[in-house]
């Protein structure tokens, strides 16, 4: 390429700074021209502004619509509590802290759906799950309360295992108390220590039986032989006999009890039902009135 084709390059490219020098002159002077400028500025911001702004609105909407549903459509309006024998619906709800007057289905369920049971005596598992949008279900694992033992003005309560859970002032009406046996030191956690290992087996397999029964007496009596006397009420005691043959004879009393208390009820008789000598072979139950 000759010298002349860079010159002339050179020339163009300098006309046009000068021309954009010019332009920019022209628009420090101008007033006219610097409001021109910025409105044709301004009107290629626009619709991006407005999209933008259009964007904020939709999801404030949705978020709107979104909590509106949540707090209005899931009003929580019933609480189920099934699984419980041990305790009340109430009392279930008080012990886990489950608010009286929840407002809402979903905020509940998120709060309480891994819930832990941690020293809640005769409690093992809380589950509670959405039955509807405005109904929740608190379904309870219990373990059995098989009786107690009082010491001093104190009622010791213990499991199937033999283990005191709980400690109360007051007598629970359907836990059976165990009279006539030396429990020893009682305390949460430790197993009731009967000395007559015979005599425990008896007593924690006997009130296993009378729970899976629902058979509920006011008190089961170990006499100094090891005789057990179970007291279902003032006027109708059952006389259990030696700790054998357990199982056969809560059967007994299962199947006659029902009839005994309609006749309480009816002919107000008072007696004792002996199931000491029990044979499955034989008619070997005897009523003896005492009235």
């Amino acid at each position: 390429m000759d010298k002349n084709y860079y010159q002339d390059e050179e020339l163009e490219e300098f006309e046009e700074f000068e021309d954009f020098e010019d332009l920019e002159q022209e628009l420090e002077n101008d007033e006219d021209g610097e409001a021109v400028w910025d409105k044709e500025r301004d009107r290629r911001t626009i619709p991006k502004r407005h999209r933008g702004l259009k964007i904020i609105a939709g999801i404030f909407i949705i978020l709107a619509v979104a909590v509106g549903v949540v707090i209005y459509g899931f009003r929580l309006e019933e609480v189920r509590v099934i699984g419980n024998k041990n305790y009340t619906a109430d009392e279930i709800k008080t012990r886990i802290g489950f608010p009286e007057d929840a407002p809402n289905t979903l905020i509940c369920y998120l709060k309480y759906f891994r819930y832990k049971v941690e020293d809640i005596p005769f409690l093992e598992d809380v589950q509670v799950k959405i039955e509807n949008r405005n109904m929740i279900c608190i379904e309870v694992g219990e373990t059995d309360i098989l009786g107690c033992l009082k010491e001093g003005k104190n009622y010791f309560y213990f499991d199937d295992n033999g283990v005191v859970q709980e400690v109360l002032s007051e007598r629970r009406d359907t836990v059976p108390l165990i009279t006539g046996a030396e429990a020893g030191d009682l305390e949460i956690g430790q197993t009731i220590s009967i000395e007559n290992r015979t005599v425990y087996k008896g007593v924690i397999e006997l009130c296993q039986l009378l729970v899976d029964h629902d058979i509920a007496p006011e008190e089961i009596e170990i006499g100094e032989d090891g005789y057990f006397t179970v007291y279902i009420n003032e006027a109708i005691r059952i006389g259990f006999g030696a700790p054998v043959l357990l199982e056969g004879k809560a059967t007994e009393l299962a199947n006659i009890l029902p009839e005994l208390l309609n006749m309480q009820e009816t002919d107000q008789i008072r007696g004792i039902l002996h199931l000491e000598n029990y044979d499955s072979t034989k008619n070997s139950i005897i009523f003896t009135k005492e009235n």
